[in-house]
């Protein structure tokens, strides 16, 4: 991992672009600078559940967010996300699941077309943003009472 020079988001190293900022960022960097992970604490009686809501383009209102619950696999398409958006393919784009008390995705588009760039789980953060597409979704983890 290194640090977005632009925001100092944590950004893994070789991405094009910050997916905080969409700053460019250097090819590859040798030395990486570390990064604390933050950790997702939750009660043994709270369900923990992520969301994904769309980040509207200009002239757009705001969209609604869409729930995942724990122990959810999620495969993520035009279909099931803004499908009035041409820019995000028919077909299956991303997968989220959840995995030892982890959100996680994993891209699963033939042409690389959504920003994860990963073909194993990466996990995910409250407040990441995820590209499919034209489009930024910003991903959420949130919790609730047995």
């Amino acid at each position: 991992m290194i640090q977005c020079n632009n925001c100092g988001y944590p950004v893994i190293n070789g991405m094009p672009t910050c997916p905080n900022c969409l700053a460019e960022m250097p090819d590859e960097i040798v030395a990486t600078v570390p990064v604390e992970e933050e950790v997702f604490d939750y009660n043994e009686d709270e369900i923990p559940f992520c969301t994904l809501r769309p980040i509207a383009l200009p002239g757009e209102r705001e969209m609604p967010e869409e729930v995942y619950e724990e122990g959810a696999e999620v495969y993520l398409s035009r279909q099931n996300t803004v499908p009035h958006d041409r820019s995000i393919d028919e077909e299956e784009q991303a997968c989220f699941f959840f995995s030892d008390g982890h959100w996680f995705i994993e891209d699963r588009s033939r042409d690389n077309s959504t920003y994860v760039h990963a073909g194993a789980g990466i996990k995910l953060e409250p407040g990441d943003k995820i590209k499919m597409g034209d489009r930024l979704f910003e991903f959420n983890i949130k919790t609730r009472k047995l």
